[in-house]
């Protein structure tokens, strides 16, 4: 049995629409989860599911996504305390530009679910939102059950423009007692600041 080519004329053309289809369809999986400042000041952001495995980490804490029963959900561990050595935001999301155009100028309440880890559970964690005015002195501790609670801050800084945000986390660091798991973490407007107005 003997194939015949396509003659040059035919062959390119065919390739260059083949090759635009396999581009166009891997652009459209593209991120369809965009949603416009409206929809943020209502809604809030959601960090939850897959997403939490997104976590970026500073030096001494590391990240596992799990999936057991209840979902998913990040497995944080820290090898040292938040003083200890080089600073950093921990484990964090940062906000996108739109995220910090939504909320900039408002209070905000950020919400983590989260409890102490199964193994080497610590008894607490840390959490900040990094923002213009608010830096390492404003980490807020609170102590974790064994299972997932939702746990409330409400933050407001004077700055009406906020050039970064970071959505932070450092679980306490005591000896192994060093883990945590996060299910979610939520940051929603609250009234806007009265000198942003």
């Amino acid at each position: 049995m003997r194939f015949t080519s396509l003659p040059d004329w035919a062959f390119y053309p065919i390739a260059a629409l083949v090759i635009g289809g396999m581009i166009g369809g891997a652009l459209s999986f593209g991120n369809t989860g965009a949603r416009s400042v409206e929809e943020l000041l209502q809604d809030g952001r959601v960090f939850q599911g897959e997403e939490l495995g997104a976590l970026a980490t500073g030096n001494g804490l590391y990240v596992q996504l799990l999936n057991e029963d209840d979902g998913f959900f990040a497995r944080v561990r820290a090898e040292r305390g938040q003083f200890d050595g080089l600073q950093s935001a921990g484990a964090f999301f940062v906000l996108s530009d739109l995220e910090r155009e939504a909320f900039q100028g408002h209070r905000v309440r950020m919400r983590v679910v989260a409890r102490s880890a199964g193994t080497n559970g610590a008894e607490g964690t840390h959490v900040n939102l990094f923002l213009p005015g608010r830096g390492q002195g404003q980490w807020e501790r609170v102590e974790l059950s064994n299972s997932f609670e939702a746990y409330d801050f409400e933050i407001a800084v004077r700055e009406c423009v906020w050039d970064f945000a970071f959505v932070s986390l450092w679980p306490d660091w005591v000896e192994e007692a060093n883990t945590i798991d996060v299910e979610r973490i939520e940051v929603s407007v609250l009234e806007p600041q009265p000198s942003c107005a």
